[in-house]
């Protein structure tokens, strides 16, 4: 009896290791790409970065992961789109990882948004905001010098959409308020920095 009992335990031994490796590796390999899949429709939804800390605290509600698990499904995300030549791309900045389309499609979307909501920059807004952004902070009455003319009304309409703010006041006579560029301007001519500006010519 004692031998057929050993027996059966080998074979339920056996049975096991057999059914919980080829599971296992298939569960791994499921629980990857769902957890890439989450983690894409998350960036899909934010038009701000996602700091990694932040996607696996919202991933952890159904898979309690690692840190270095979640970067791994960033990279492989990366790596897929790269692979798969998609027109956007996954950026890891500073405060996070983004999705964006890639710059040279950039025209495109131009052309769709300004087209749609009539955006488009009339050249006296192109100017002031040249000069803001090439020379920032800069005040109303240092614009209208350079310009030759009154350029409030074209300020309050950069204001208005976004494009430029209020970051501080001049120390002269009437403190008139300093302007600079916003986040919005750098989405809207599709860049990530100031540093990305083409670079003036010199005189």
């Amino acid at each position: 009896m004692s031998n057929q009992l050993n027996f059966l335990v080998e074979k339920m031994e056996i049975a096991e290791r057999e059914a919980s490796m080829i599971p296992v590796a298939k569960g791994e390999q499921e629980l990857h790409l769902e957890v890439k899949q989450i983690i894409e429709a998350l960036l899909f939804s934010s038009a701000e970065p996602l700091p990694t800390p932040l996607l696996r605290d919202l991933v952890s509600l159904s898979y309690p992961l690692p840190l270095d698990t979640i970067e791994k499904a960033l990279v492989a995300l990366a790596e897929d789109y790269t692979h798969t030549k998609r027109a956007f791309c996954l950026e890891k900045l500073p405060t996070g990882y983004l999705l964006r389309t890639r710059e040279e499609y950039n025209s495109y979307l131009q052309r769709l948004h300004f087209g749609r909501r009539g955006e488009k920059l009339s050249r006296a807004s192109l100017e002031v905001l040249a000069i803001i952004a090439y020379k920032q902070p800069m005040s109303r009455p240092a614009i209208e010098a350079l310009r030759g003319v009154d350029s409030s009304a074209i300020l309050a309409t950069l204001v208005e959409r976004g494009l430029v703010e209020t970051v501080g006041r001049c120390d002269t006579p009437g403190r008139p308020a300093l302007y600079g560029t916003t986040p919005k301007f750098l989405k809207h001519f599709g860049l990530r920095s100031i540093a990305e500006l083409p670079k003036l010519e010199k005189a």
